[in-house]
């Protein structure tokens, strides 16, 4: 019998931001494209449900809460949340991204609002009881660039509403730097060589990526790190006070240093 699908979302709202000209990129505007996507190793459907059952606690989400998912990527929190009864609005940069979030949604038969967007150029007015920023997706950005998008997920934020944010913990990944590390995707083998820059507390990623057996992609690309107190003291400085920290999912509200590889950050808009 064939399945009845919900009909089509509409295509993703534009960017404000114009684009950058060819040779001139930062290189997240170009890296996450479809070639990108057959070497992404999605998370099961137990893990996006385990990490929406902190996210919904963390967050206090509910029916009818508003939440902006920024840095969305495939869609898998937003749906999966939006399936709770919460109201979700995804943005990404990433146009492949965006297209199989608008899949997911129409597959599982839920409504997500998903916007094509730099997060630096958000223009949203405290419009959001929460804001997410899962998986780090955060940091790609130059210190001040970061800034900037830190104070417009502010922005978007109701009074009393608070941003959830979730990067690797510098202090737990300096101690296996440099790495390298191989694995399989769709069709591909992909090499990834890590090392942290210490003078711009950057992790610098060297990417080889054979597909098809014969045709080769290289890419170079780096995320700032922060340990808790830089962390803090950024969010503090774009309007966001910390009430709770977090190393892991299975340990909400306990921070472990060095020992937890994730720094995941509650903070709340204080006016």
């Amino acid at each position: 019998r064939r399945r009845e699908r919900t009909p089509p979302p509409p295509p993703p709202a534009a960017s404000g931001r114009a684009a950058s000209e060819p040779g001139t990129r930062p290189w997240f505007e170009g890296f996450f494209s479809d070639d990108y996507l057959r070497t992404v190793r999605a998370p099961t459907p137990a893990q996006v449900a385990r990490e929406c059952d902190f996210i919904e606690s963390a967050l206090g989400l509910g029916p009818r809460v508003r939440l902006l998912d920024v840095g969305c990527g495939l869609g898998l929190h937003a749906v999966e949340l939006a399936s709770r009864g919460v109201s979700v609005t995804g943005v990404d940069l990433s146009l492949p991204m965006l297209s199989r979030a608008a899949d997911e949604a129409q597959d599982r038969g839920q409504r997500v609002e998903l916007i094509h967007s730099d997060m630096r150029d958000l223009t949203f007015d405290a419009e959001y009881d929460a804001v997410l920023c899962w998986g780090t997706t955060f940091g790609y950005f130059p210190d001040d660039a970061n800034a900037r998008a830190l104070r417009r997920m502010r922005n978007a934020l109701r009074p009393g509403g608070q941003l959830l944010l979730d990067v690797v913990n510098r202090d737990h990944v300096v101690r296996f730097q440099p790495n390298t590390v191989w694995f399989e995707g769709e069709g591909c083998i992909c090499m990834e060589e890590t090392q942290m820059n210490f003078r711009t507390a950057r992790l610098e990623v060297r990417r080889n990526v054979i597909l098809d057996g014969d045709r080769q992609r290289d890419a170079r690309y780096s995320v700032r790190l922060y340990a808790l107190h830089e962390l803090g003291r950024l969010l503090q400085q774009c309007g966001l006070m910390v009430v709770e920290v977090s190393g892991e999912i299975a340990t909400r509200g306990a921070f472990f240093g060095a020992a937890s590889a994730r720094l995941i950050v509650t903070a709340e808009r204080s006016s």
